[in-house]
Parts: structure tokens; C-alpha cells; sequence
């Protein structure tokens, strides 16, 4: 099983994660998941990104924080043969960071970071060096002819409903893992490593 995730957080560095999202892929059959995590402070400059405020980010948890699904989430991760993100280190991070308030050691088996891995394959220009620029999410869907209607119809059919845009866990994760998906088949080596036949 792969896990694509990805994170909407307090601030740039751990940090907590406020919601977390994430594509469970068992190759015959996919599954998401999406959780609100309750904090008592984002920085505003993050609210000014993603959108939620600790007023409602109350009401999209329940009330629930990290802590109320670590056993579901720590399960899921351990179990997964990969796990994916875009810009997977900033995401790691936060929740390396979670399990440590909670005196336990985040596991993983390998880490896939398509930010990474799709810069000398997309081989955007920087203004002022000639090194490549790490692609943003959008970038990479708009390379892989994904479109947010698809973003939103897949986030309807596994999670349940439409998040619209950009800087929603849900339509992040949901983009990221449509983008791989088209892309697979048409780049060498990409569909072994995700299956598990060919190591990073």
C-alpha cells in the first residue's frame, strides 16, 4: 500500500499540523482520509494561505486534536510500503514533530518527494541561476494535464467533498496523487518504484 499525503499547518515550522489528508492506494482500491486537528494558535501569515482560523478549524475538528487519532494514523503510515508528498521533508517534519509531543517515534518505511523528483524532469528556469526550480503543486498537475475539475470529482468520489482549490489538504493530496498517476506510464522507472520494483 502507498500513502500520498499532505499537511495544513500552524506555521512554516513545527509547529502542529491542523489538518492532515491522505490517499491510501492498495492498487486495486484507493481510500481517503481527512482530519481537523483543534490548536490554540496559527500563525496568521498561514491563515492567510490555507484559510482556517482557530474559531473554525473548532468546528471542522469536533474539537478533536492530534492526539485522538494518532493510534488510526501511526497505523496507517507503519503499514504503508511508500509514503509520497510534495516537498515531503516539510511534512515529515511536522509530523515527526506530532508524534513527539505525544513521546512516540513517527515510523515510515521509504519516502517519495515528487517536488524532488519531477525538477529535472520538468526543468522549470530559475530567474537568476541556472539551476532548476523546484515545481510548485500547481505546476506539476497543470505538466501532468490534471485539472482541478478532476482534483475536485476524485476528492468527491474518496473523501466525501469538494475542497475547490489549492492549500486544502485534501485537494493537495488529491492533485498530487492524480498527477503521479497520469504521469507513470510516461516516465521511465516512475511506475517501479511506486509498485515497489525498483528502490529510490
Amino acid at each position: 500500500m502507498v500513502i500520498y499525503f499532505d499537511t495544513e499547518t500552524t506555521g512554516l515550522y513545527p509547529g502542529r499540523i491542523i489538518q492532515l489528508s491522505y490517499v491510501l492506494d492498495y492498487g486495486d482500491e484507493v481510500k481517503g482520509k481527512n482530519f481537523y486537528f483543534a490548536v490554540d494558535y496559527i500563525d496568521p501569515a498561514a491563515t492567510a494561505v490555507h484559510g482556517i482560523t482557530v474559531e473554525s478549524l473548532k468546528k471542522l475538528s469536533g474539537g478533536k486534536t492530534f492526539s485522538d487519532h494518532e493510534d488510526e494514523i501511526f497505523e496507517d503510515f507503519s503499514r504503508a510500503r511508500l509514503i509520497v508528498a510534495h516537498n515531503l521533508n516539510f511534512d515529515l517534519g511536522f509530523m515527526i514533530a506530532e508524534f513527539k509531543y505525544l513521546d512516540r517515534i513517527f515510523r515510515y518505511n521509504d519516502g517519495f518527494d515528487t517536488m524532488r523528483y519531477f525538477t529535472p524532469i520538468m526543468k522549470l528556469k530559475r530567474n537568476s541561476s541556472a539551476a532548476y526550480k523546484y515545481p510548485k503543486l500547481s505546476e506539476l498537475i497543470e505538466y501532468a494535464g490534471v485539472f482541478p475539475y478532476d482534483v475536485n470529482r476524485f476528492s468527491k468520489e474518496v473523501f466525501g467533498f469538494y475542497p475547490e482549490s489549492f492549500h486544502n489538504a485534501v485537494f493537495d493530496t488529491a492533485a498530487m496523487f492524480l498527477a503521479v498517476k497520469s504521469l507513470k506510464a510516461d516516465i521511465d522507472g516512475l511506475e517501479d518504484i511506486l509498485s515497489g520494483e525498483k528502490s529510490l
